[in-house]
């Protein structure tokens, strides 16, 4: 008895925790977005049931806010996946040469900056009269790039400040992954003739995909929140054109003062993470289930 009570009072400061910060604020914000609630009128909340989802559902610019969440999401995680497979590959080859170690330290450190260190440094790279990117270009003969100032580049320049970024932490989930296939199985794959592609289908990418899945899950989570990337470096422009759905509802909530309708956005996000987060795991223990068959 004594035990459990002990066991209760260590765990207690974890959930007063979880219940202050995480689940009071959660609960207060799915209210919130039934209502229309404004900050500018503190005391007119009035209950307005499912009307700001359905208004929001059909407002042209959340739609694009969608979109182009998930175009951030599709494209990064892809090409992260793509980038991160081969540079794993890479230093699992190169892992018995000396001074390898520095070498991926040195690739995983863009991971380490925050995303607003991240964006603030490429917006200045990418800065289209001072910036270094279009200052190179000029040296070699072509003209300069609008990065981050055209409608038709600006999301592509978000994505791959993404990549550069969060490409290193994919890596090292796959580069884990390596190390935890068995030698016996490359011995046997040698000894049939296995070529190199044919090693990295029948043998890597079958050991990877739980892996992979834990990582997409993650990066996925991350994109479907993405603010602070387009907070410092295009503000969700030019002309909506980077627009997400975080994005969406910071200008709600701390421009607009439209608490109920800016929550509602919120909610929303964590929905589509969730849906998306459950198929995904529902591949992790089709996986599990075929390992232990």
């Amino acid at each position: 008895m004594a035990s459990r009570r002990t066991r209760n009072l260590f765990l207690a400061p974890a959930v007063v925790y979880l219940l202050v910060m995480s689940i009071y604020p959660f609960v207060y914000s799915v209210y919130l977005s039934t209502t229309r609630k404004n900050l500018s009128r503190p005391y007119q909340k009035g209950f307005i049931g499912l009307d700001n989802y359905s208004t929001l559902l059909q407002h042209s610019l959340f739609q694009e806010a969608i979109e182009n969440t998930l175009v951030i999401t599709a494209a990064s995680i892809a090409i992260e996946l793509l980038i991160g497979f081969f540079v794993a590959r890479l230093f699992y080859a190169i892992s018995d040469i000396p001074g390898s170690t520095v070498v991926r330290t040195v690739y995983i450190l863009p991971m380490m900056l925050t995303p607003v260190v991240s964006g603030l440094l490429w917006s200045y790279i990418l800065n289209p009269t001072l910036g270094i990117a279009n200052y190179i270009l000029r040296e070699v003969g072509q003209e300069p790039y609008p990065w981050l100032a055209s409608v038709d580049t600006a999301l592509k320049s978000i994505i791959m400040v993404n990549v550069w970024q969060w490409s290193p932490f994919l890596m090292l989930l796959v580069l884990a992954g390596l190390m935890a296939i068995p030698s016996e199985q490359y011995e046997a794959a040698a000894i049939d003739g296995a070529n190199f592609l044919q090693i990295i289908r029948h043998i890597e990418i079958p050991s990877l995909r739980t892996v992979v899945l834990i990582g997409v899950i993650f990066r996925v989570i991350d994109n479907f929140r993405m603010f602070d990337l387009i907070y410092v470096t295009t503000r969700g422009g030019p002309a909506d054109a980077t627009e997400v759905m975080s994005m969406y509802a910071y200008r709600q909530m701390f421009q607009f003062f439209n608490a109920g309708y800016g929550s509602a956005a919120a909610v929303i996000i964590l929905i589509m993470a969730i849906i998306v987060t459950n198929i995904l795991y529902r591949f992790i223990r089709e996986e599990e289930s075929d390992v232990r068959i």
